[in-house]
């Protein structure tokens, strides 16, 4: 760490120092977590995000792996079963042979029943066949409930299709915010399938009047470059084709107004892209504060398999000040969070506020989107 961290100041800590604080404790270490608890705590010292000492990788056998079925269920205490609340498109429910509605119950899994109120997780649990036999029902009863066979997903799969659920509901609610007039994407992480998805995204929206660019809950990566040279193209001709519409050329950009949502949980790369998106004069920022975790990382391996997560790289914004990102947090132009009764109560106020921004900014009858500054 004293001979790689980005700062050779370290921080204003004396590294020599920490090391005889801390050095006395190792005569007590009992195992290695041990070890590794002392290092993090006297890394911690640093106040430096991206850091910290790590054991070997276990193995993905070493823990329970719990499948998902790819539905949502409430307790129908009434009914004395649980009830499907929501079928996730493209999931392992999500199909004909299933045969499965919001309304149904669940009756069994794997020839157990399961009543409201039973923790039916511990049925999914290390399966040996990849596949469960579910029973349903559209009342609560036994009679006429049929049985179907469904792949069950890993967690991160089930995650994957709550986030796509929640990026289709703000799209659909900037559609009827804003009269179909602007377009919604979210940029998930700052990596190659991201940053895919985004200029697929950005041509898919080129008749959009305006962009609203999500970037909440992303925790970076390092796109912020390819990303802010697609959005920082201007438009220098026009092409209209006979019979169709007009179409600006670069074909991959998007020339009218924009805001990038951002809150607490926009993290290193996702902070670097909102400050050069403002710094480059595209538009405004939406939200909260970003988390102040802007630094360039690696990692190394130790003897025993255990690695070192050291920043080698500090990340500076071009003012007259050299401010450094770490522990900075960039600043919204708007400030607007997402209270816990807004959560409950399925309100975005963030995403509100930066629709009501834009049209604003729009003000008047549609326009062709082609011949936008």
């Amino acid at each position: 760490m004293k001979y790689r961290f980005y700062d050779p100041q370290m921080h204003g800590i004396d590294w020599d120092a920490a090391r005889a604080k801390y050095r006395p404790l190792v005569d007590f270490v009992g195992d290695r977590q041990e070890l590794l608890n002392i290092i993090n705590e006297m890394i911690g010292e640093l106040n430096a995000s991206h850091t910290g000492a790590a054991p070997p990788p276990r193995g993905a056998a070493s823990g329970v792996s719990t499948g998902h079925l790819g539905v949502e269920f409430e307790s129908d205490s009434a009914a004395g079963r649980y009830r499907v609340t929501h079928v996730y498109e493209d999931g392992p429910t999500d199909k004909d042979w299933v045969r499965v509605s919001v309304g149904d119950y669940l009756i069994a899994i794997n020839g157990k029943p399961v009543r409201a109120g039973d923790n039916y997780w511990q049925l999914l649990n290390n399966r040996l066949n990849r596949k469960s036999e579910v029973t349903f029902n559209n009342k609560p009863g036994e009679e006429g409930a049929w049985q179907t066979r469904i792949e069950t997903i890993a967690p991160n799969a089930y995650s994957q299709l709550r986030y796509e659920r929640w990026v289709k509901e703000r799209r659909k609610k900037v559609d009827e915010l804003s009269g179909g007039r602007i377009g919604y994407l979210h940029i998930q992480a700052m990596n190659q399938p991201s940053l895919r998805k985004f200029e697929k995204e950005i041509r898919e929206f080129r008749n959009k009047e305006a962009l609203v660019i999500d970037q909440r809950w992303n925790g970076g990566g390092n796109i912020e470059q390819e990303l802010l040279a697609i959005l920082v193209q201007r438009q220098y001709q026009i092409w209209q084709p006979r019979g169709t519409e007009p179409s600006g050329r670069p074909f991959a950009g998007f020339f009218g107004p924009k805001i990038v949502l951002q809150n607490w949980r926009s993290a290193s790369n996702a902070e670097m892209f909102p400050a050069g998106f403002r710094a480059l004069g595209l538009g405004k920022v939406v939200g909260t504060p970003t988390a102040g975790a802007v630094i360039g990382t690696g990692s190394y391996s130790l003897i025993d398999g255990s690695t070192v997560r050291t920043p080698g790289v500090g990340v500076f914004l071009a003012d007259p000040k050299r401010t450094n990102m770490e522990n900075y947090g960039v600043q919204p132009d708007m400030l607007v969070d997402n209270l816990p009764e807004d959560n409950l109560a399925g309100r975005d106020r963030q995403l509100d506020t930066a629709v009501g921004e834009l049209m604003k900014q729009l003000q008047g009858p549609k326009r062709n989107v082609a011949s936008n500054d």
